[in-house]
C-alpha cells in the first residue's frame, strides 16, 4: 500500500517541479512549496500516482489530501506502477513517497 501512496505522491511532487505551469484560476489559497525529495522519484510512476490521487478526491498538488488518503492511492495505483515501473522502481516509488508523507506533509 506504501507503493501505490508513494506514487501518487511522485506525481503530485513532480507537478509541483514544474509539469505545471500555470495555476487553474480557481484555487484561492497557494500551494505548498515543493518536497525536495519529489526529485528522487522515478518518472515511470507520475501518471499512476496523478490518476489514483485524482480518482481518491484529491488535488494534484494537495499533498496532505493525498497522504491521508494514502491507503486508496495505493490501491488504485499500485497496478499501473508495477506495469509502469518494475518491481525495482516500483519499490522506489513507495519509498520516495512513504518519506514525502512523513517528511514534507
Amino acid at each position: 500500500m506504501a507503493f501505490l501512496v508513494n506514487i501518487l505522491l511522485f506525481g503530485v511532487c513532480v507537478a509541483a517541479r514544474g509539469l505545471i505551469t500555470e495555476a487553474p484560476s480557481a484555487i484561492t489559497a497557494a500551494p505548498a512549496a515543493p518536497c525536495p525529495l519529489t526529485n528522487s522519484i522515478p518518472a515511470c510512476g507520475i501518471s499512476c500516482m496523478i490518476n489514483a490521487g485524482s480518482e481518491a478526491g484529491c488535488g494534484m498538488l494537495d499533498l496532505p489530501c493525498q497522504c491521508s488518503a494514502a491507503s486508496q492511492i495505493r490501491s488504485l495505483a499500485a497496478p499501473c506502477v508495477r506495469s509502469n515501473c518494475g518491481p525495482d522502481r516500483a519499490s522506489q516509488v513507495e519509498s520516495v513517497g512513504s518519506a514525502i508523507c512523513s517528511q514534507c506533509v
